[in-house]
């Protein structure tokens, strides 16, 4: 099979880099927003270094791994076996949610994932055939670093202010 089958595949490379910033700056604000109302108020302020080494992390090996494996493999291979794109939506953004619960995460956060993956799939398959994970990788980068990184920031500068307000 073709590595494109895969979503491995560099087309409108400067098109695929904008939808990934845009919806990405917007998923990790929403990320960011569903952390400190939905999950809870529990967060570990970040270091500056902290947040490089993260962004770093799901940028250019959590989102592409994750991103290759479900929206890649599992979509690919699920719709070509059924032959109905939506059974492969379906299956993977069921197992890309799922298989965060393996990790111990609570319910809720398990619910932000879910949301998220199927961000995820909608910006994977609006696209024209043949199909690129780039900008699916970006934004899943994006919405990784808002949901655990960014997201402790906010909530820490939130909790600052407060504090401070207070007295």
């Amino acid at each position: 099979m073709p590595l494109a089958f895969l979503g491995l595949i560099w087309h409108d490379v400067p098109e695929q880099l904008v939808i990934g910033v845009l919806v990405g700056i917007f998923m990790a604000a929403f990320a960011a927003v569903y952390r400190m109302f939905i999950v809870g108020p529990w967060f570990r302020w970040p270091t500056v270094s902290d947040h490089f080494l993260q962004g770093f992390f799901y940028l250019f090996i959590n989102g592409p791994v994750e991103e290759l494996f479900f929206r890649g493999l599992v979509l690919a291979a699920v719709t070509q076996w059924t032959g109905w794109i939506g059974w492969g939506w379906l299956v993977s953004t069921a197992g890309y949610t799922l298989y965060h619960r393996l990790g111990k995460w609570n319910w809720r956060s398990v619910g932000g994932v879910g949301l998220a993956g199927l961000v995820f799939s909608l910006v994977y398959l609006v696209q024209p055939s043949p199909r690129s994970l780039l900008a699916v990788i970006i934004v899943h980068g994006f919405t990784t670093a808002g949901f655990l990184s960014w997201g402790d920031e906010v909530m820490y500068r939130r909790w600052k202010w407060k504090h401070k307000q207070s007295n």
